[in-house]
């Protein structure tokens, strides 16, 4: 089935199929050698075609939005007055091409079964006036020749239906894409955002977790030369050298964030870098490796360093803790746990908030073992002190 078009086409095609028909049909008037038939005839038959004219070049104005009773009304007019002007005009043969622009909208405006009766009819009415007025002796040949234009007719309308079909088609395709390519640039953009605001918070981590991390150790070390130095000043003087190393070794850690992660070439291995780590904490924690160390990603190495620098810098500040723990749990082939335990005070929420509410720091380190899948568990421990264990597939 022929899709339509969901415009009527008669604001041109229409309008243009009419004006040509009818001065073509009514120039017969004109260039006719004679015209047999009386005077009233001619009055009839343009007074007939004028009302044609104006239902066909307005018609489309009254039918309105194509409602049924209106398209109804509208062919069965033009239908009765085609007949009667057919039948009253004294000029026939060419003049009957009169019929075929209505022909041709039938095919635009109503469904095929509806088309086809108006067509047949129409097609009826040119070679059952023939008869009547000439006999049937030619009858064969009169219906061959109307019916060779009738198809013409027909073919290069359903053509023209097809094209405009294909026209709106390609509109409605067009606005579509637009729409999609205007959703994508929205999604890009938010796309975009989403990238930059976790960009940021990543780069939150990194300072929180790493700068701030060295600064509470050297800020604790320059306190503690600051005590010891009218009384002990050899103490003293080595508190401030240890200052003066972890400042160093902040400037590396910056350095090691803004450059990214460092090479498997260049970093160490998560059990040395703990050790290390633990070296410039005091008291120093002490280190438990459980099952048998392995390979870790350069992304969990990372996060997991981050966990135990955020947490080693919280039990300095916080917690007042005699005694600390690493663990490294290597145990389940899939995943790998760390523990960091303490003996201190434990978690003490402002007024207000839940116990189990977490600080910026804890909220970053989920974040981090969350992108690698991981999880993070943190909290007072029954027999005292504080416990944070971190699980990530390794």
């Amino acid at each position: 089935m022929l899709a339509r078009p969901p415009q009527s086409p008669n604001s041109w095609y229409t309008q243009l199929a009419f004006g040509c028909v009818i001065v073509t049909a009514f120039a017969s008037f004109v260039f006719a050698p004679r015209i047999v038939g009386q005077e009233w005839q001619v009055w009839a038959t343009f007074g007939l075609g004028g009302l044609y004219a104006v239902l066909g070049v307005l018609g489309d104005n009254f039918i309105g939005d194509h409602r049924r009773p209106a398209l109804a009304f509208y062919y069965l007019g033009q239908c009765a007055v085609l007949t009667t002007m057919l039948f009253v005009s004294p000029v026939r043969g060419f003049f009957f091409i009169l019929v075929l622009p209505v022909a041709s909208q039938s095919i635009f405006e109503l469904s095929w079964k509806a088309a086809t009766v108006v067509i047949a009819y129409l097609f009826g009415v040119c070679v059952g006036v023939i008869g009547y007025y000439y006999g049937t002796r030619d009858l064969v040949q009169v219906a061959i020749d109307y019916l060779a234009a009738f198809v013409f007719t027909v073919a290069f309308t359903i053509v023209a239906v097809r094209a405009l079909a294909a026209k709106s088609r390609a509109e409605f395709l067009t606005a579509e894409l637009a729409a999609a390519n205007e959703k994508l640039r929205a999604h890009a953009l938010q796309t975009e955002e989403f990238a930059t605001v976790r960009e940021r918070n990543r780069l939150a981590r990194e300072i929180h977790d790493g700068v701030g991390h060295y600064l509470t150790v050297i800020k604790v070390q320059l306190d503690a030369a600051a005590a010891l130095l009218p009384a002990q000043p050899g103490p003293a003087q080595t508190s401030v050298e240890t200052a003066a190393r972890l400042a160093g070794e902040a400037l590396d850690d910056v350095r090691r964030s803004v450059g990214a992660l460092r090479t498997d070439a260049t970093r160490p291995p998560l059990a040395e870098a703990l050790r290390q780590l633990a070296s410039a904490t005091t008291p120093p924690p002490g280190l438990n490796i459980e099952g048998t160390p392995r390979t870790l990603s350069a992304a969990v190495e990372h996060a997991l360093y981050r966990c135990a620098q955020e947490g080693l810098t919280n039990i300095r500040k916080h917690a007042a803790a005699t005694a600390t723990d690493l663990i490294l749990d290597f145990r389940d082939p899939a995943r790998l746990r760390f523990s960091l335990l303490d003996n201190g005070r434990g978690a003490t929420p402002a007024p207000g908030d839940p116990a189990d509410k977490p600080g910026y720091g804890l909220r970053g380190l989920r974040e981090r073992i969350e992108l690698l899948g991981g999880t993070v568990v943190a909290g007072n421990r029954p027999g005292g002190g504080f416990a944070l264990v971190v699980e990530v597939p390794a």
